[in-house]
């Protein structure tokens, strides 16, 4: 009897050294999963705050690009008026002149003078030639 104790104490022992040894394998598996998703997760985070950086330039650089437009828009508002002003001023020439002219030469036809001197290519000429700027963004 004390045999067959003795073996199923070895037998116990066995087992148990057996379960400890597993125990360990499956300790030493955890440990290198964690490991890795630790990595995993400092890789995502350092992804995270690139895509964050990257975010905030391309924002920086839409609010510039939206300045800029509104920019160019009031250049606009301000080249439009420009030109008004100009179209304005000119009409009043070609009136004045053409008024002037029908006076002088009381032969000649109002109309011809008025159309040539009110000549969209005459406009033309003014704009090219009252310097205008723009600025250069």
């Amino acid at each position: 009897e004390k045999t067959v104790l003795q073996s199923t104490n070895r037998k116990l022992e066995r087992r148990v050294k057996e379960l400890s040894i597993q125990i360990d394998d499956e300790r030493q598996h955890v440990n290198d999963q964690k490991d890795q998703l630790s990595l995993r997760v400092k890789a995502l985070k350092r992804q995270v705050d690139e895509a964050e950086e990257e975010i905030e330039r391309l924002d920086s650089l839409r609010k510039k690009a939206q300045r800029e437009l509104e920019e160019q828009h009031e250049v606009n508002e301000q080249l439009q008026a420009r030109i008004k002003a100009l179209e304005k001023d000119s009409w009043r020439k070609a009136s004045r002149s053409a008024a002037e002219s029908t006076l002088q030469h009381e032969g000649l036809s109002s109309d011809e003078e008025f159309d040539s001197v009110y000549d969209p290519s005459s406009i033309a000429s003014l704009l090219t030639e009252s310097n205008l700027q723009t600025s250069s963004c």
